[in-house]
């Protein structure tokens, strides 16, 4: 499935390692698709592998395909040539309405005009002997006729040479040989001008690459030989080149300063050590222009941080220069834009171009068509919905491939509000080109017919051409299908070279050798099995109907992410917290996961453990990042609660200008894990800090008992309470306890729970004078507890073993005293776990996830891979009817829930279809029976087994943390807002 071109616009310049998001993510999201990408970048046979970077915009028909639709009618098309090698390159450039195609057969390459139509105007004209090994040509219009180029490879042996050819396609002189070298030629482009064209190279160098140029003068008579080689820049980190009337322009990825001798710079950590290899992989972005005589200018900075990935694209737009690239100035990568004068002077700044919206890559910059107008720039959001059908506001069809966003840009950079998503099911960059006043794309989505609805059948995924407006609104949309390929269903195997002049467009598409073309075809075909038919296949705007691969993105309706960044990256998260503040700020704290006794990397006479950190985010930006502590549990967690300014003293004195918030966690200090409690301001600073508990956890001849899993509320009259569950009584039970604002204990700890098994995971809520704690207990069945939502029969496995059940208590916020009996919230065979909770007016809503316990059979509405459930209770703790079960889309396993209760209740729910993780919002009203939708919000980067502990903050869910892993693997903290009906 994947991707070759011989387009003008193909990205250049030697590619980031398989670590990074590069190009669109490839190695991410698909890397068996980008196995198959390289196979097919070998060109002709046996040609060295040209970098990934340039592998682009051929889309290739997957071989096994389903059923094909019936009805619809094929495209118009023309059968232009056939080719000795299905997997060959033809290139077609055009010359106002006409155009040249350029293909090599019988070892020589052959020419042939095409009229406004596609259709061949003569037969076809030798033009010169063709090598047997050509990785990579280009073929230009210029005002005198064409230019083509070409690598050739022998023996070792690496040459450039350039071919004139006149209106028709005829060659002025022979093939010119410019340069032959025993090193490695991997690109090569053609960019026309007024007298001629420029022909650029590029010659590898480990990491880096020397950019080449040859100058080409085409006068009216004989083309005059090209000039020696010269050097544009040498050892740079990439570069892409457009050509302008007076020459061109090259943008430049240049590496950082020369670092010190390694001797001189010993990592600390192995960590340490990969950023700084990874931090050697990105540079600057400058700026040069070459005359057409191929003089070349002093290179123009233009983003001086070293800090730019190597997929820099360079177009020109209203009399400026428009560059693009994907940044790392920022923890997430973002895709930047600046704008920069004729002559080299920076207009518009490096700036970001999009809303964050976590990591970021850049998919292309198509320039706009002859006349001016507006640029498109698509980039992939690594953090954004799948693809899928969204027309009407519909749900989308999951697994469906990857989401390319479009906005058209102008010379200021700017992007206009409109947004469209393309859907593309394959590794690759979909083809993309300007079309008039609007953009087409050809790329490779499930094809389905607009009356096809809630089939069950996959569809046959097929190259399809959307037509775009200048609002990015869907013109056209169909299939590639076309007579000459009736012997697959219409559907070409290979489609390329997407091309548009006068609003009609048209692309290339070729057939599998031996499936040659079929009756109906136009055009001459070859003898079947023999050869490949190559056509011209026409892309009209007409009514259709099949299902359009794309939709305007910027009339989704909400729930939708509105921006994601990120707080922090490092090591991995165990758990994320948050409370809101004043004026739409927020705090949040995290616990990163450590596992105790695996490193020997502490000091002496030191403990090692997580990291405990802080971070303020509001409308305004992010805050500073304030490490608390090092010695942290990550089993203990930690859990964040944020009080009023407290009231000023009768003399008007004493009053703070902001509220508090209290951190509860656990460290571990000579061994020994302790509750503590932070105190921190608006900003997250530190403010004063104390020891929570003391008990003596190294037990004579046993394990010592540990503090875990804290939380710690409000009380509403100027303290805290915390929970945490301890072992210090033998198994775990949940406790409790009450601090004041100066974090001084005021009521002891008190054991709310006396099970015979464990409690874990306690989460609480104050309500008026009473506190609500909810947890996650092993007890059997007949252990005392009422019932709840569903009573307390059936609890346990199938053989009466204790699987876990959510439990509640109700206590008095002043004295901890238990209010009542302990509750059962639900009896189940599956084992329920991550309760939370949330008040609602007229009581709380509870919600958890149920999962199969051991290799018990699911209970009643209990997928394999486990649900969450969500109860309301009343002002007493009594159930409000039965919880409801929500299922994670196509039945994948739910991980975890976070939930924010308002006027209405709002969810998140993490889930695990196959090797990722996708949030998905939810709206529980009042007195809903049935399970709420759910809609997308985000696919993670890190792995389905990653516990990414969502938390709101607030009671509006406008603002959610939740922990994810970077595509390079790190650990990030991440803060998305969230635009709800």
């Amino acid at each position: 499935m994947l991707v070759r071109s011989a387009l003008p616009w193909v990205r250049r310049g030697s590619r980031r390692d398989a670590g990074r998001p590069i190009g669109a993510a490839l190695r991410y999201r698909a890397p068996a698709l980008l196995g198959a990408a390289l196979a097919l970048l070998l060109g002709c046979s046996g040609a060295a592998q040209a970098p990934p970077a340039r592998a682009a915009r051929v889309v290739k028909t997957p071989p096994a395909q389903p059923k094909a639709p019936e009805g619809p009618p094929l495209l118009p098309a023309h059968v232009i040539a056939e080719l000795e090698d299905e997997d060959a390159t033809p290139y077609l450039a055009r010359r106002g309405d006409e155009a040249l195609l350029l293909y090599a057969a019988g070892g020589r390459w052959r020419t042939r005009v095409l009229d406004a139509g596609g259709a061949p105007r003569g037969e076809a004209t030798e033009a010169g002997p063709a090598a047997a090994d050509v990785p990579v040509a280009a073929l230009r219009a210029t005002p005198q006729g064409y230019i083509a180029a070409w690598i050739e490879q022998s023996e070792g042996s690496r040459a450039v040479r350039v071919l004139s050819l006149d209106p028709a396609g005829k060659p002025v002189a022979p093939a010119s040989l410019v340069a032959q070298t025993a090193e490695e030629i991997t690109w090569l482009d053609v960019l026309p001008n007024a007298a001629g064209a420029l022909v650029l190279w590029e010659m590898p160098r480990d990491d880096r690459v020397d950019v080449v140029m040859t100058v080409v003068a085409q006068g009216k008579g004989a083309a005059s030989k090209p000039t020696a080689p010269a050097s544009v820049a040498r050892e740079v980190l990439g570069w892409h080149a457009v050509a302008t009337e007076r020459g061109a322009a090259v943008a430049l990825v240049v590496p950082p300063a020369a670092q010190p001798p390694r001797a001189e710079r010993k990592p600390a950590r192995k960590a340490d050590a990969e950023d700084a290899a990874e931090a050697g992989k990105l540079g600057s972005i400058a700026l040069l222009e070459i005359d057409a005589a191929g003089k070349v200018s002093a290179p123009v900075a233009v983003s001086p941080e070293p800090t730019a990935q190597v997929d820099l694209e360079i177009a020109a737009v209203g009399g400026r220069y428009l560059l693009t690239w994907t940044d790392e100035r920022d923890i997430d990568s973002a895709v930047y834009l600046a704008a920069v004068e004729q002559g080299g002077k920076v207009v518009v700044a490096p700036r970001q171009a999009t809303p964050p919206s976590g990591e970021q890559a850049l998919v292309s910059l198509v320039a706009p068509s002859e006349g001016g107008g507006r640029a498109l720039l698509a980039w992939e959001d690594l953090l954004g919905a799948r693809g899928g059908d969204r027309e009407g506001g519909g749900a989308e069809a999951r697994g469906a491939g990857r989401l390319i966003h479009l906005a058209s840009v102008g010379p200021d950079g700017a992007l206009s509000p409109e947004r469209a998503a393309l859907v593309f099911s394959a590794s690759g960059p979909p083809d993309l080109a300007a079309d008039g006043d609007g953009f087409a794309a050809v790329t490779l989505a499930p094809a389905t017919l607009r009356a096809d609805r809630g089939g069950t059948a996959a569809p046959p995924v097929w190259p399809t051409f959307v037509r775009f407006g200048p609002d990015l609104s869907v013109r056209a949309a169909e299939p590639v299908r076309a007579a000459p390929f009736a012997a697959t269903d219409g559907v070409p195997y290979l489609v390329r070279g997407l091309s548009c002049h006068k609003g009609a467009c048209a692309t290339l598409a070729s057939a599998a050798a031996g499936a040659g073309a079929q009756a109906g075809g136009a055009g001459r075909a070859g003898a079947a099995g023999a050869r490949a038919p190559l056509a011209l296949v026409s892309l009209p705007v007409r009514e259709s109907a099949w299902r359009a691969p794309a939709f305007r993105e910027d009339r989704d309706p909400p729930p939708r992410a509105t921006a994601v960044r990120a707080l922090a990256k490092g090591d991995h998260i165990a758990r994320v917290a948050a409370a809101e503040l004043d004026g739409g700020a927020a705090l949040a704290a995290w616990v990163t996961y450590f596992v105790e006794g695996a490193s020997d990397g502490a000091p002496r006479g030191q403990d090692l453990g997580a990291t405990l950190a802080v971070r303020a985010a509001s409308p305004g930006g992010l805050g500073k990042l304030n490490v608390l502590s090092q010695k942290a549990s990550s089993l203990g967690g930690v859990a964040i609660a944020a009080a009023p300014p407290p009231p000023a003293n009768p003399k008007g004195k004493g009053g703070a200008a902001q509220g508090e918030s209290v951190l509860a966690w656990v460290a571990r200090e000579r061994g020994e894990t302790q509750v503590f409690v932070t105190k921190v301001d608006a900003t997250g600073a530190k403010i004063a800090q104390k020891k929570l508990t003391t008990a003596a956890r190294k037990k004579p001849g046993g394990a010592p008992s540990e503090a875990s899993d804290v939380a710690i509320a409000y009380d509403g009259a100027g303290g805290f309470i915390v929970a945490w569950v301890d072992t210090r009584d033998g198994n775990a039970e949940v406790y409790a306890a009450r601090i004041d604002r100066a974090l001084n204990r005021t009521a002891p700890d008190r054991r709310i729970t006396n099970a015979p098994l464990d409690a874990a995971e306690v989460q609480i809520a104050v309500r008026g004078q009473e506190a609500w704690l909810v947890w996650s207990d092993a007890r059997p069945a007949g252990d005392g507890a009422s019932g709840g939502a569903s009573g307390a029969s059936g609890a346990g496995g199938p053989s009466g073993e204790a699987s876990g059940d959510v439990f509640l208590a109700r206590l008095d916020a002043k004295t901890l005293q238990r209010i009542g009996d302990e509750a059962r919230l639900h009896a189940s065979p599956e084992h329920s776990r991550s309760p939370v909770l949330a008040s609602l007016e007229g009581g709380v809503v509870v919600g958890w996830v149920d999962e199969p316990a051991g290799e018990s059979a699911p209970g009643a509405g209990a997928p394999a891979g486990g649900i969450a459930r969500f109860v309301r209770l009343d002002n007493g703790g009594a159930a409000q009817g039965a919880p409801v079960a929500v299922a994670g889309p196509d039945g994948a396993a739910v991980s975890s829930v976070a939930l924010a209760c308002d006027k209405v209740c709002r969810g998140v729910l993490a889930s695990a279809p196959g090797d990722s993780v996708v949030l998905n919002a939810l709206t529980l009203s009042p007195g809903d029976a049935a399970p709420p939708s759910l809609k997308p919000l985000a696919w993670l980067t890190g792995s389905a087994s990653q516990d990414v502990s969502p938390a709101f903050a607030g009671r509006s869910g406008a603002s959610l943390f939740f922990a994810d892993d970077s595509v390079s693997g790190s650990g990030r903290v991440r803060w998305m807002t969230i635009a709800w009906p």
